[in-house]
């Protein structure tokens, strides 16, 4: 194939870009999900797809990823938390579309395998993906293959209970990683020191507007109370990157996601406290590095499972 169309159906954007068989995004148009009826994101689905195709020429296959647990072999979207959207067939409402062929997977394992093909995993035996960013997901790289386990849900580190008690978690426990170190635990963290000692940047701004973005920010300037928070998200990303390791032993770990983005921030707590925690922690490589697709790890996954699906 020389070029595919790729649509990336997110939680609150939805993306469109016409990439190459090497993995390069040559366009690519976005605008907000709806999320009342799927016809509304089907239609802008279609719409921004039009759009790339009209810039980039035309494409002869179509990758789809899409959030929540989905029918590989259906494409059909079975279950998305984010929008309460169940058995919702959109690979074959695209195919009518578009008159292309359409291959679709979970958006967090089309990232992993995107890195695969084309990114930080090129080369590598095995890794596990981990997306940080309004949520926490995972998936498994390995021999090539994405592993899907037995319900299409393998790697999902972010319902993996790291602080038993802690903070309430939309999945119906308490502690899990992604209540503990997803981007609104950082706002929920940095809210808490604040009420404990007001002092440092954060308090010098409206309360509504700190975020993940606005914390690492500030930590990078050297501000101790953001970097407490840092340091607190840390602890809990290593206790569950502690886990993955112990279980699957991969050869790294690729972050990607907003919130990763801090990656430089969060690694002296991470590298600092996940060792204590691994089988022979000290005599075995640990190893996490940033996703080198960023933003776009998801879009040019879509494009990979037209171009070589797992």
């Amino acid at each position: 194939m020389e070029q595919v169309l790729a649509l990336d159906l997110g939680g609150t954007k939805t993306a469109a870009g016409v990439v190459d068989a090497e993995g390069r995004l040559l366009c690519k148009e976005s605008a907000a999900t709806p999320l009342g009826d799927p016809k509304a994101a089907l239609a802008t689905m279609v719409a921004l797809g039009t759009r790339v195709l009209e810039k980039a020429g035309p494409a002869e296959a179509l990758g789809l990823a899409l959030p929540g647990v989905v029918d590989r072999s259906s494409g059909m979207l079975r279950h998305s938390a984010s929008s309460g959207w169940r058995n919702v067939p959109f690979s074959s409402m695209l195919e009518d579309a578009f008159s292309l062929p359409v291959t679709a997977a979970n958006d967090v394992n089309a990232c992993a395998w995107a890195e695969a093909l084309f990114g930080a995993g090129v080369g590598l035996g095995s890794f596990f993906w981990m997306t940080v960013s309004t949520g926490i997901g995972g998936a498994v790289v390995s021999s090539g293959r994405v592993l899907e386990g037995a319900s299409g849900m393998a790697g999902e580190i972010g319902h993996l209970v790291v602080n038993p008690g802690g903070a309430p978690c939309g999945c119906g426990n308490h502690g899990c990683l992604e209540a503990e170190a997803a981007g609104p635990a950082w706002r929920r963290c940095a809210l808490r020191l604040l009420g404990e000692r007001p002092a440092g940047k954060l308090a010098t701004i409206p309360a509504d507007s700190i975020d993940a973005r606005t914390i690492a920010r500030f930590a990078r300037s050297g501000d101790g109370l953001c970097l407490q928070v840092v340091d607190e998200m840390g602890t809990m990303l290593a206790r569950g990157l502690a886990a993955v390791v112990n279980i699957l032993d991969p050869d790294a770990i690729v972050m990607g996601g907003g919130v990763a983005a801090a990656l430089d921030l969060l690694l002296p707590s991470i590298v600092g406290t996940a060792p204590g925690l691994m089988l022979s922690g000290g005599e075995r490589a640990f190893r996490v590095q940033q996703s080198s697709l960023g933003y776009d790890a998801a879009l040019i996954g879509a494009a990979a499972l037209a171009l070589k699906p797992y």
